[in-house]
């Protein structure tokens, strides 16, 4: 009996430490639990406070982006660099941002963000780089009158080898890829049934004469011209263009240091392409009078490798070329490549009866401007307008060589650098971020 109460007892005993030993087991896992659980939410409550604060960072990034895309507010930041905002940290801001300048076209953004307890901190760092819109012309090819264009010539409206659907950049193209504006007399001058043409539907002629937004000058050649007061009344491709009546800005051309002047009517010129060549880097404008002969066994030509045109400006240092009464005159396997843009304007020739001689009126000789100019041989990679009544490339059907061929690309970059070293006024001017200029990492209070 005494055996079976000591057996009981020592049994009692052992699971009353069992449940003993269980039941701190089970507050010791609970505890542990509930720990584990905290710091969960701890990490939790770390990372969202975290994302809070890079949120509330990006945002001050944002604000600062939207503010430089406008004209207005962009000058009230460029005008206060460095640039904080706010100028102190309030309970009604999460974000603290700076803006200094590191480059003539280059801003450093700093935002600093903090989650709403301020307990966290985010600092996101970028680079940005200034990019100037301005009013150039909306179509890869514009003319006063009316266009013969060969089929082999090419007219790219700005996303080469991609349709208008398939471009994933469609800023970069041209609204219409020609424009024409036609009369009765262009028509006449143009028409020729043994050229074969460009297809009609790629021809956008206008009635009205509107062939985009003029653009403003300022500290340009053109800075005292007087500009159009109401563009409706703009008469011709020129004036649509540039706001400034023809003459007058010819006037300016002239007379201007920034202009690259070559006159081929002297009888004393010397070679276009040597003269072409001598230019000064630093000279944007080229005005030209007569044909510019372009012979390959020109030493100025000489420098070209056999496969390469004659170039006139480069993708980083575009040019406006002006030809007054010419073109350009090239050997069978040779030709001109332009990056910028390219405006033919027709000359004054004296007015002759039908005997050939110059007619007079008061004493003073009557003129008319030139009606017809070729454009072959001619690749522009910008935009090319022409003042003619007709403006064609049907030489280009008698050559073969490929290198001769008529052919514009649209490339709205490249005018827009152009237009922005003719110090032109933009119409627009947005930042876009320097690729992998980004850096986020935590900040400290």
């Amino acid at each position: 009996m005494e055996k079976s109460i000591q057996h009981f007892k020592q049994k009692g005993f052992a699971v009353l430490t069992t449940v003993v030993i269980l039941s701190a087991a089970g507050i010791l896992y609970t505890l542990n639990m509930a720990q584990s659980q905290l710091i969960d939410n701890r990490i939790l409550g770390n990372v969202f406070r975290n994302n809070e604060a890079l949120a509330n960072a990006e945002s001050g990034v944002n604000l600062i982006l939207n503010k430089l895309s406008h004209i207005d507010t962009a000058e009230q930041v460029i005008n206060q660099l460095p640039f904080t905002y706010p100028e102190q940290l309030t309970e009604a801001h999460y974000y603290l941002v700076n803006v200094k300048s590191i480059k003539d076209d280059q801003l450093q953004i700093t935002s600093t963000g903090y989650s709403q307890d301020k307990s966290a901190t985010k600092m996101v760092s970028l680079k940005v780089e200034r990019i100037e819109v301005f009013d150039i012309p909306v179509t890869t090819l514009s003319a006063n009158g009316q266009l013969k264009i060969n089929s082999k010539g090419n007219i790219n409206t700005g996303c080469e080898g991609l349709s208008k659907e398939d471009c994933r950049s469609p800023g970069n193209i041209a609204e219409q890829a020609v424009i024409s504006g036609v009369s009765s007399q262009s028509s006449e001058l143009c028409s020729s049934d043994s050229t074969e043409s460009l297809l009609n539907d790629q021809i956008e002629n206008i009635a009205d004469q509107q062939w985009g937004n003029a653009t403003s000058f300022a500290g340009t050649v053109f800075d005292n011209v007087d500009a159009i007061d109401d563009m409706k009344q703009a008469t011709s491709l020129f004036e649509s263009t540039f706001g400034i009546r023809l003459n007058d800005a010819k006037e300016a051309l002239a007379s201007s240091d920034l202009v690259a002047n070559i006159d081929m009517t002297e009888s004393s010129a010397l070679s276009c392409s040597e003269q072409l060549n001598a230019i000064d880097e630093s000279i944007s404008i080229i005005y030209i009078k007569g044909d510019c002969n372009i012979d390959v066994n020109d030493p100025a030509y000489q420098a070209y490798p056999e496969t390469e045109r004659f170039t006139i400006g480069t993708i980083d240092k575009p040019k406006m070329v002006f030809f007054e009464g010419g073109t350009f005159v090239t050997q069978p396997e040779s030709g001109v490549s332009i990056n910028g843009l390219l405006y033919f304007i027709p000359a004054s020739e004296a007015l002759l009866d039908e005997n050939g001689n110059v007619l007079y009126s008061d004493g003073v000789i009557q003129t008319v401007d030139q009606q017809i100019v070729d454009m072959s041989g001619v690749r522009v990679n910008g935009a090319l307008l022409s003042e003619y009544n007709c403006s064609h490339n049907e030489t280009d059907k008698n050559k073969s060589a490929s290198m001769q061929r008529f052919s514009v690309r649209y490339d709205k970059t490249v005018l827009n650098h152009l237009y922005g070293q003719l110090n032109m006024q933009p119409s627009a001017m947005r930042y876009q971020f320097v690729v992998g200029s980004w850096r986020d990492f935590n900040g400290s209070l």
